[in-house]
């Protein structure tokens, strides 16, 4: 022990006064042990003996924290040294040379001899060094019980802290949530034990009869006010305590006198802590209308008006932030002569009220039909009375839950707030007996998984198996992977340009906007669509043209290659003449060309001259003469003559092929057909006579009609005109009347002409 004091008192004089990283002491520590082990001859030194030493130096600081607590500055010293001395200690238990709960058993005696304000450093020391404390932890053994032993002992020194240590109350209670998994059974009463027993006044102390009888005859002599005032006082005081014994212990309930007393002893206090509350509140009330200037004297049952109650509720924070650092109690106290003053406390109030809330929750879990359903979910309730909640009482316990609800929120400051607050505790609180009295069934749920057939090869299944499926169980990314991808991959691009097939007709209609809607559409006359088709026919025959161009440089390049295979063939056929005089030679087959079968569209069944309607697909025309058409592919059969040695045989002529089918043509084919249809849609109406002359859907030869029929309208207007004249100027003259005859007998009577000159007037107006 000797020789390991001596190193560790070396190692605190190396340390003393600075920081020091993780990674120097360890060197230290290593070192230390090194040099121990060797002075004590290659003997290990025991593990109790470093942790007895390491706890000394550590509960030797500690004495001086009165000392430190009375200058600031060597406070922050003092719990520098006192968190380097506990890395030390981790340290060597991290390298084995102590036991690994030494740091936390440390900790432990260390938070039992400081203060509140000291153990909040030491415990943020734990939380710092959450890692390396809880490696390893299994619940219920080791070090994880000197964890619970420890923060739970702690827990209770602060409950008794009132309000002011609920922060770090919450800090204790994060650090096991984190340290143990949320359904672990080691921080849970499972046996449901309650706590220590209410050893205050319950009931009023029975005298002896001597006294007894006095008592009887002095209040048969002075039956005052005054002594009625101070019997109901004692009566409530008795009262009011009476009730913590219930709250202690619940299973008093059992009795069966317990209930009626206890509902007659509540509906007794809740009127006074009513009265209390409103007498709190008409005091604020008058606070506030004095500090306006107002009457000063206003009795303490006035009631609080609208704008007294704002300036009331503008100041609760301030309120709530200074009583909160003035309130603090460590118990109940239980003078009479005190219990008006604890009662016109809210803090005191409110205390009573959740404690009162908490019991009648309680025992609504002791109605038939809460039973009933506790017995089907096949839960074992754990120290539950045997007493059966009567309906009636279940509805008296309803009301009190409401009235003490009501209570709480008219309570200042934040009363709405704090009875929130209670509402969701109580919830949660009958959340976690459920599950107490359901044997603390784990409700954590697996993580999502699906089973999926998959394929393995031979290096998978092995040499006998071969390949085959097997099943895997695979979580949600790999299941999803797939059809992530699908979901990522680029759409297929739409059929329609414009969203659908109905509008984007209508665009190609010429529609652009709602404004179209509003007028006839006019698509144009049958000279602006001759312009397009013949627009279209000049694109088809650039096209062929590119087309024609490119089929010769390719039939080109074949006949020479022809030409040079043959001469090959030539020299070789010399060459075997020269060495085999019976060989044979194949000579080569000219390629096959294939001709594609035109087609034309099918005329329109209602009118042979209709074109094809555009989206139709167009019909082979039958050939007129019986020929067979050219089968679409053809086999070269491969002949074999007789070889030739005074001549080669000639080469094979270039035979011209026909143009194969081509998109663009047949887009610019489509788009022809469509306009000659939209054309001959729109000169349907006025030149339907006209349809019989041009053929199959000639929309160019309809435009020569169309302005033949003009100029012959045109003629005769011009003429009927002359005619017009002559006849409003004539004086009985030979020569004009032999003009005024012939002009009759071309043109008819007087009616057939002014009828020739309105039709006339007329197409001219529409043509234009």
């Amino acid at each position: 022990m000797e020789v390991a004091r001596e190193e560790l008192q070396n190692i605190l004089k190396s340390i003393r006064g600075r920081r020091v990283e993780k990674a120097e002491l360890d060197a230290l520590v290593q070192k230390a042990l090194d040099e121990t082990k060797a002075k004590a001859d290659g003997v290990p030194i025991p593990n109790t003996t470093w942790e007895y030493l390491l706890r000394t130096e550590v509960l030797s600081l500690a004495a001086t924290e009165g000392q430190a607590l009375q200058d600031p500055t060597s406070l922050a010293t003092y719990y520098a040294s006192l968190s380097l001395l506990l890395d030390l200690t981790l340290t060597f238990s991290e390298y084995g040379a102590c036991e690994p709960s030494a740091p936390l058993s440390t900790c432990q005696d260390l938070l039992e001899t400081q203060t509140i304000s000291s153990c909040s450093h030491i415990f943020s020391w734990i939380q710092s060094r959450d890692g390396p404390l809880t490696k390893d932890l299994v619940p219920q053994k080791g070090k994880a019980l000197v964890i619970l032993r420890t923060l739970n002992e702690l827990l209770r020194r602060l409950s008794k802290m009132g309000e002011r240590n609920t922060e770090f109350c919450g800090r204790i209670l994060i650090f096991l949530s984190q340290a143990f998994p949320l359904g672990e059974r080691s921080g849970v009463n499972l046996r449901g034990e309650y706590g220590p027993p209410w050893d205050g006044p319950v009931a009023k102390p029975v005298k002896p009869k001597e006294e007894e009888g006095e008592d009887k005859n002095k209040m048969t002599v002075d039956e005052s006010p005054e002594a009625l005032e101070e019997a109901k006082k004692e009566d409530f005081y008795y009262t009011f305590w009476s009730l913590q014994q219930p709250f202690a212990r619940p299973n008093v309930f059992a009795d069966p006198a317990a209930l009626p007393a206890f509902k007659e002893s509540v509906n007794k206090v809740l009127p006074f802590i009513k009265e209390a509350t409103a007498k709190e509140r008409a005091m604020m009330g008058n606070k506030s209308a004095s500090g306006n200037g107002n009457n000063l004297a206003q009795p303490a049952q006035t009631v609080v008006s609208a704008g007294s109650k704002r300036k009331r509720d503008a100041t609760e924070g301030v309120e709530e932030s200074s009583s909160l650092k003035s309130y603090f109690f460590a118990k109940f106290l239980t003078s009479p002569d005190l219990l008006d003053l604890e009662i016109a406390d809210t803090h005191f109030r409110r205390q009573f009220l959740f404690q009162l809330l908490t019991i009648l929750q309680h025992l609504l879990t002791h109605t038939k039909a809460a039973k009933q359903a506790a017995s089907k979910a096949g839960s074992k309730p754990l120290h539950i009375a045997e007493f059966t909640l009567e309906p009636t009482d279940a509805q008296w316990v309803q009301e009190t839950q409401l009235k003490c609800i009501e209570e709480l929120k008219q309570t200042a400051p934040n009363g709405r707030l704090f009875a929130d607050s209670v509402a969701s505790v109580l919830e949660r609180e009958k959340s976690w007996v459920r599950w107490k009295n359901e044997q603390c069934m784990p409700f954590d749920k697996e993580p999502w998984s699906e089973e999926i057939v998959v394929d393995i090869g031979d290096d998978e299944a092995g040499e006998d198996e071969g390949e085959g499926k097997v099943t895997k169980k695979v979580g949600f990314e790999d299941a999803t992977r797939k059809k992530r991808a699908e979901m990522m991959a680029d759409p297929d691009e739409w059929e329609h340009k414009f969203g659908t097939a109905p509008l984007t007709e209508i665009w190609e209609m010429g529609y652009r906007d709602l404004t179209d809607l509003q007028r006839p559409f006019q698509p144009g006359g049958v000279k602006d669509f001759a312009k397009k088709i013949k627009m279209e026919d000049a694109r088809i025959n650039l096209r062929r043209q590119q087309l024609e161009k490119v089929a010769q440089q390719r039939a080109r390049a074949l006949a020479q290659a022809q030409q040079k295979a043959e001469t090959e063939t030539k020299d070789v056929k010399m060459s075997d003449a020269t060495s085999e005089p019976t060989a044979t030679t194949t000579t080569p087959t000219p390629p096959v060309i294939v001709q594609p079968v035109p087609t034309t569209p099918t005329p329109n069944t209602l009118h042979p001259s209709l074109p094809l309607k555009p989206g139709s697909s167009p019909v082979p025309v039958q050939a007129a003469s019986p020929s067979p058409a050219p089968a679409p592919a053809a086999v070269a059969q491969v002949q074999v003559q007789p070889p030739v040695r005074s001549t080669p045989p000639p080469a094979a002529p270039i035979q011209h092929t026909n143009l194969p089918p081509d998109s663009i043509i047949a887009r610019h084919e489509e788009s022809k057909h469509r306009w000659s249809w939209i054309a001959l849609r729109t000169a349907r109406d006025r030149y339907l006579q006209h349809f019989g002359k041009i053929g199959s859907g000639d929309i160019v030869q309809l435009e020569v009609e169309i302005e033949k029929e003009k100029r012959e309208r045109e003629a005769e207007a011009a003429a009927a005109m002359k005619v017009d004249s002559a006849a409003q100027n004539g004086n009985g003259n030979d020569h004009e009347d032999h003009g005024v005859s012939g002009s009759l007998e071309v043109n008819g009577s007087g009616t057939a002409r002014i009828e020739t000159i309105a039709q006339a007037d007329g197409d001219a107006k529409m043509e234009g």
